[in-house]
């Protein structure tokens, strides 16, 4: 459905899934309730598990797992996309990397992709054509350098571009480190600048900036915590402010964090537990950036991997990797969540990204 603007939004899905089974799925939203309509599903990918959408040249970049001569590793499937039927035609397969990969990120300018590694310990650079079709790999950077004890092993889960573009963050979970990269355009290569360790065993995994570029915020998976950072900009440095627990004070089961994600006016900040199976709902320190927690409220289903925010910021969508479901909340003025009573079923979600085209 259109907006009263005449803008349609969609909304693009990855899961867990077999070459034969669908892995992607394409919706779209009524802006007015937060209902999903199923338009289109791909298969013929394993385990298309996450994903980015070029809005400009109405791509999809999609990560999957490919055998190549016996040797396993990732790929990156490339789709065109027709706004107006809300479907998908594959456009290109690129062999991207020696391992797996489990997160995608672009740059705003279209000319990069970067792919994380979290069983092979490293952060892909990926070349973009004129028409933003994957080139060539240009740079695969191992985080094994970076160990600081025998038993530390890296395991790179995410890489996002500081507000201007000039750094990237790489969130390792098994070193318990942000690393700090710019990318030398002449060279292809990725170089680093320095990082920032968490507490041991943290587990960090993704991050988010705040819409004033003056904070940034990490989950951690294993510790189950809320990491606040100041962002020194001119550096590419992050400075430790605040560490939050994600769970209620009397929870006691097990519990691993997923995605984070901050509304477009910086006042709420979510997060979301696996095992707890939540989100949990913080409001933010407009001068401090720091952390007071909101609401706890039920998923609606089991493993929340990855939620979003919907465009226009009155919904929010929550993939339920053990649920099996899509789940709609409404966003009220304070940022809080409410259920909406609207879910979709598919199978073993495990991304669901949004876009607007006019």
């Amino acid at each position: 459905m259109t907006t009263s603007s005449g803008q349609k939004i969609l909304v693009f899905t990855g899961s867990y899934a077999e070459m034969e089974e669908t892995g992607v799925c394409v919706y779209s939203l009524d802006p007015d309730n937060g209902e999903l309509s199923r338009t289109d599903q791909q298969s013929g990918i394993k385990n298309p598990t996450f994903i980015n959408v070029d809005v400009n040249r109405k791509l999809l970049y999609v990560i999957g797992e490919s055998n190549h001569h016996g040797e396993k590793g990732g790929e990156i499937v490339t789709f065109a996309i027709d706004q107006e039927k809300g479907t998908l035609e594959e456009l290109s397969r690129l062999q991207s990397s020696s391992s797996s990969t489990c997160h995608i990120q672009r740059d705003e300018e279209g000319q990069y992709l970067l792919l994380s590694s979290y069983h092979g310990g490293f952060v892909d650079l990926v070349a973009l054509d004129s028409d933003g079709i994957p080139e060539r790999l240009l740079d695969e950077h191992s985080h094994a350098a970076y160990q600081t004890s025998a038993d530390q092993k890296p395991k790179a889960h995410s890489v996002f571009f500081s507000p201007d573009q000039h750094y990237l963050f790489a969130q390792d979970l098994g070193l318990d480190k942000v690393i700090t990269y710019q990318i030398d355009t002449e060279a292809g290569k990725l170089m680093y600048q320095h990082d920032v360790e968490l507490q041991q065993g943290a587990g960090p995994r993704h991050l988010v900036f705040h819409s004033s570029g003056e904070y940034a915020y990490v989950i951690n998976e294993l510790h189950s915590t809320v990491t606040a950072f100041r962002y020194i900009s001119s550096e590419g440095r992050l400075e430790p402010v605040q560490t939050i627990s994600t769970l209620p004070a009397d929870y006691q089961g097990e519990n691993g964090c997923a995605e984070i994600a901050i509304s477009e006016d910086g006042r709420t900040l979510y997060g979301s537990n696996r095992g707890h199976d939540s989100i949990v709902v913080y409001r933010v320190h407009p001068e401090q950036g720091t952390l007071d927690p909101l609401q706890y409220i039920s998923t609606e289903g089991g493993h929340p991997r990855h939620f979003s925010i919907m465009p226009g910021g009155r919904h929010l969508i929550v993939a339920n990797r053990d649920g099996n479901n899509l789940v709609t909340y409404n966003i009220a003025q304070d940022g809080t969540l409410q259920f909406t009573g609207i879910t979709a079923s598919q199978s073993k979600p495990v991304c669901v990204k949004p876009a607007v085209f006019n």
